[in-house]
């Protein structure tokens, strides 16, 4: 399986209909056996029928940009990209306060219907978690957000592509921006909810040794290739080229980190993906949901797990 681009799908496909009830009947009787939702109803669901049903990644949309603590200070511009169709694209990056010099960063993979701001929010804190880890002693580093909108982190049909954003645009203009004064050689990934799977297809797209660690909570990925909602991939083919379903193996020289709560609707897709990591990952779950409740919980762990791996790949 490639992580490239495949064609769309043939318009001739036949189609047969299925009812969302039979399909969640099936996916919940599966459940019920410890399996992963494969439809074991005699018809075939297509992904054009596939809209809402697995695991919900859809979060409230933010309207207004949230509330940022004042220190550290947030550090805001944007660029025009050409990897998302020619639109000003937003970022944002904060330092830790009381520190100078050069810095490794955490690219941080945002979820649907958030933005760039709001792992800075108060609801998450990044930089917070960050300045505490920091002011216990431990070596800095800082953290840098850019906005994908609702594009998933792969090649849509519309033309935009935010994992090539960010490795062909967003991570050279870090290295290259003397105010920041950032080091991309070696950076660690952080992403939550649909920014989980993108911090993970981001670090099998970059690969080691220049990502230090990767830490994901609650990744939105479907086990299942006739069970995904449009807005993740496009079409049957779109997301055999880009599941991380198969591709473990490009994480064999990466630490991973993935925290998942027990009842988030991606805990049984996240440990079968996980289940199949060699070597394993550092796989964390407590109660909880897909909730900025349950990610700014183990925030604190990830935030350690990544600034120790970006430390021992700085020695």
């Amino acid at each position: 399986m490639s992580l490239a681009q495949l064609p769309s799908s043939d318009p001739n496909r036949p189609r047969r209909s299925v009812s969302r009830r039979a399909v969640l009947g099936g996916i919940a009787g599966l459940a019920a056996l410890g399996g992963v939702a494969a439809c074991a109803t005699p018809e075939t669901l297509m992904p054009e029928d596939a809209a809402n049903i697995g695991g919900d990644d859809q979060l409230p949309i933010e309207t207004a940009p949230p509330e940022i603590p004042s220190d550290p200070p947030l550090i805001k511009g944007s660029f025009i990209s050409p990897k998302m169709a020619g639109r000003e694209t937003r970022w944002a990056v904060t330092r830790p306060s009381g520190v100078t010099g050069e810095l490794p960063v955490v690219i941080v993979a945002h979820a649907l219907n958030t933005n760039e701001r709001s792992i800075f929010g108060k609801s998450l804190n990044i930089q917070g978690v960050v300045q505490q880890y920091v002011e216990a002693g431990n070596a800095p580093f800082a953290v840098a957000s850019v906005d994908v909108g609702r594009n998933y982190f792969h090649l849509r049909a519309d033309g935009t592509d935010g994992a090539a954003m960010i490795v062909d645009e967003f991570m050279p203009m870090l290295e290259n921006n003397a105010e920041l004064n950032l080091r991309t050689d070696r950076i660690g990934l952080y992403g939550w909810s649909m920014g989980g799977y993108g911090a993970l297809r981001l670090g099998a797209l970059i690969g080691a040794p220049r990502v230090a660690a990767i830490a994901a909570s609650s990744p939105a990925m479907w086990a299942d290739p006739m069970n995904f909602p449009p807005r993740a991939f496009d079409s049957y083919e779109d997301y055999q080229a880009n599941s991380l379903f198969g591709q473990q193996h490009a994480f064999a020289k990466i630490p991973v980190m993935i925290s998942v709560g027990m009842a988030d609707q991606f805990y049984t897709y996240g440990r079968k993906w996980a289940a199949d990591l060699h070597p394993p990952a550092a796989f964390s779950t407590s109660p909880g949901g897909h909730t900025n409740r349950f990610w700014r919980s183990v925030l604190p762990d990830q935030v350690e797990f990544l600034g120790r791996n970006l430390a021992l790949a700085a020695r």
